[in-house]
């Protein structure tokens, strides 16, 4: 049954908003997935906080339509489902694409964007390589500790030396009495 021009305009109306608030998305082919597969697939991205949707290719490319992504327009042909990731960890939404398409070869992603950045299908590499917000604190740490670390190594350093010394004397004097 086809969709009236209100359901339509709807629709796209939804999508805009959707890719506004979107802080990076993919899109993908599922052509020869069963629905238990598609149904997993589906499962893998809302365990990682993204939202899996199919959608119609006309509509999606009038929602693209004057704005920073649309370019995007090119990869919707064919069965076509879009990943949209809303909160900054993108690296979670590339990591669950990266799985899904060792897990099954018919899952291809096409094209993959972050804020107003397009990447081919080999950015989905990129994207999967970018620290989980868990990650980054823990990177953000280890740069803000590594001074104060290497610092207080420095300090202890002659002491740690003077009781390397004292205690070479003292086995000497226990080897020679």
């Amino acid at each position: 049954m086809p969709m009236t021009r209100k359901a339509k305009e709807e629709s796209v109306s939804d999508l805009v908003q959707k890719l506004e608030k979107a802080k990076g998305g993919l899109i993908a082919s599922f052509v020869g997935l069963d629905v238990a597969a598609v149904n997993k697939v589906r499962d893998v991205f809302r365990e990682a906080g993204v939202e899996y949707k199919v959608v119609k290719n006309t509509l999606m490319k009038r929602a693209l339509s004057g704005t920073s992504i649309e370019d995007l327009g090119k990869f919707f042909v064919g069965p076509t489902a879009v990943a949209l990731k809303y909160d900054d960890e993108l690296g979670k939404m590339g990591k669950a694409a990266k799985d899904l398409n060792k897990e099954f070869e018919s899952f291809e992603v096409k094209a993959a964007y972050i804020e107003s950045e397009i990447f081919g299908p080999e950015g989905i590499e990129t994207i999967a390589s970018l620290p989980t917000l868990d990650e980054a604190r823990a990177q953000l740490l280890g740069v803000i500790n590594a001074p104060a670390a290497n610092l207080l190594a420095q300090i202890n350093a002659p002491a740690s030396n003077l009781i390397g010394v004292v205690q070479a004397k003292k086995e000497k004097d226990e080897q020679a009495a």
